[in-house]
């Protein structure tokens, strides 16, 4: 069973009385999972609910021929996994973004937790609503905004996944791929990868193959702005 500092990366998990925990989720797990590492795959049958906590969780739906497109990141305290819509399999594929620590109970376990914890249940949807405004807020990017404004505001977003401190030489880096960011953006990797070299240019950035390092987002937003 989860000890309760081990849940601090989930403030919702981390409130539960730990004897509550244990009594409503006996079989619940924490389970690190390497960089790059398969939380699950799509179509796989699964009945389990997750919590990110610690690192970051890209989900991506692959096509017949392995292509794959990023949908989401998902940040510390964010729960994930097809159980939360009912389903009996896997919609997406889930995977760790750096070292990740992820909270694992099955979908009986949680419900009864939840039960016991209304509180609890109302602020899970609270999570689960924001999510979606972002989603929303994407889509309508999408539709009426520039390839770079979309950019900007999706270092924004991800800016909680920020390291404290880059190792590259900048002030924060973030571990994506331009791939990975192209999908969010909503947009070709090329496209992505001008833009991203204009802004080297200007020093606010650089990047690597598999880290995008910032020396701070709202710079990067005055530029595109200007």
């Amino acid at each position: 069973m989860s000890k309760p500092n081990e849940l601090k990366g989930c403030p919702l998990l981390a409130g539960i009385p730990p004897e509550d925990l244990r009594r409503d989720c006996p079989t619940a797990r924490i389970v690190a999972i390497r960089h790059r590492g398969t939380i699950y795959r799509l179509g796989d049958p699964t009945r389990a609910i997750f919590c990110v906590l610690n690192g970051q969780v890209a989900l991506a739906r692959v096509n017949s021929d392995g292509t794959a497109l990023t949908t989401a990141m998902l940040r510390t305290g964010e729960f994930f996994g097809p159980a939360l819509s009912g389903a009996a399999e896997t919609e997406d594929t889930a995977s760790a973004i750096g070292a990740v620590s992820i909270w694992q109970t099955p979908n009986d376990e949680f419900r009864r937790l939840l039960l016991h914890h209304p509180a609890v249940a109302l602020e899970c949807v609270s999570l689960l609503a924001q999510r979606q405004r972002r989603m929303e807020r994407r889509l309508e990017s999408f539709a009426f905004k520039r390839i770079e404004a979309r950019l900007a505001e999706t270092f924004r977003e991800l800016s909680g996944g920020f390291a404290a401190r880059c190792d590259h030489g900048f002030g924060e880096h973030l571990r994506l791929t331009q791939q990975e960011l192209a999908d969010l953006v909503g947009a070709t990797r090329p496209v992505v990868s001008t833009i991203l070299n204009r802004l080297r240019d200007k020093g606010v950035l650089a990047y690597t193959r598999d880290y995008v390092c910032v020396r701070g987002f709202e710079e990067i937003a005055k530029l595109i702005d200007s």
